[in-house]
């Protein structure tokens, strides 16, 4: 519910922002200077400085918010670490849009080395997210061990089978995983697999559909199974990569702090020489 909030809100600012500057985003470079347009969206104009300040606070915030959270025992029952993990993805791509925005998309200099080295942030977190949510966890965000996904792959499959009331012999072979992970996974690999996989999860729930439909499992109960069903395949999925994807997050955690911290020098650079300039907006 969170993300799908998030998810509209993201797209209502940011549709917004966009379509308020549109027809000056688009005019050629040499006439934008002599639109009408140009003392509002231009990098130094009001709503075009605005958003570069806007954007850069959010990522500040989106940052240091899901620190703290991670780091500081008194915030561990201020709401679950994914929440936080939510937000901050949230801020930490929206934040970045503006930015892009401040830039009327065009860029030189500094201002082209504070972008790329944030486009590679925001990317590097794309990344990271997406094997961030296949490693199985605990509510407060904990890594579970290969024992404890084990368990509760199977108590979803047992679960399946008491609502269902088909055998758990015959449920196995429909929520059996698609495909078997090779032997010695390596990194590389294994985020393969994982994406084939997620590939193949649309297929697989259409033919868990069509069994239960064949069995005359009532339609008011499908929707909770498959529910179940997607939650078991997604379990064994994650005891197939357990291992390779826990090393690969914590590579990828060594690599994305040192750019982020890249990133945030090279925009204290860029606003220091703003503000020398004279560039200081409404204050």
């Amino acid at each position: 519910m969170l993300s799908f909030a998030l998810a509209v809100i993201w797209l209502g600012v940011a549709g917004s922002a966009l379509l308020a500057g549109l027809e000056y985003y688009l005019l050629p470079l040499d006439e934008r200077a002599f639109s009408d347009l140009a003392p509002l969206f231009a990098p130094t104009g009001f709503v075009g400085h605005g958003m570069g300040i806007v954007g850069t606070a959010l990522i500040a915030l989106g940052v240091v918010g899901y620190m703290a959270r991670k780091r500081l025992g008194f915030l561990a029952r201020a709401g679950a670490l994914k929440h936080w993990l939510e937000v901050h993805i949230f801020l930490c791509t929206l934040g970045p849009f503006l930015v892009l925005l401040h830039t009327t998309f065009k860029f030189g200099g500094l201002v082209s080395i504070a972008f790329w080295s944030m486009a590679v942030v925001v990317l590097s977190g794309v990344f990271g997210r997406y094997v961030y949510v296949r490693i199985p966890k605990t509510i407060n965000g904990s890594f579970l061990s290969l024992a404890a996904v084990t368990e509760k792959a199977r108590e979803t499959s047992q679960l399946i089978a008491a609502q269902t009331g088909i055998p758990l012999e015959e449920l196995e072979g429909v929520l059996a995983p698609a495909a078997a992970a090779p032997r010695g996974l390596g990194l590389g690999g294994a985020l393969g697999f994982a994406l084939r996989e997620d590939l193949r999860q649309r297929r697989a729930m259409r033919d868990l559909r069509g069994f239960l439909q064949g069995r005359r499992v009532p339609g008011s109960l499908q929707r909770p199974v498959l529910a179940l069903a997607d939650e078991q395949r997604r379990l064994r999925q994650q005891a197939l990569l357990l291992h390779p994807f826990q090393r690969l997050f914590r590579y990828w955690h060594v690599v994305h702090l040192p750019l982020a911290i890249v990133m945030f020098v090279i925009l204290g650079v860029h606003v220091i020489v703003a503000v020398l300039f004279g560039y200081t907006w409404v204050f």
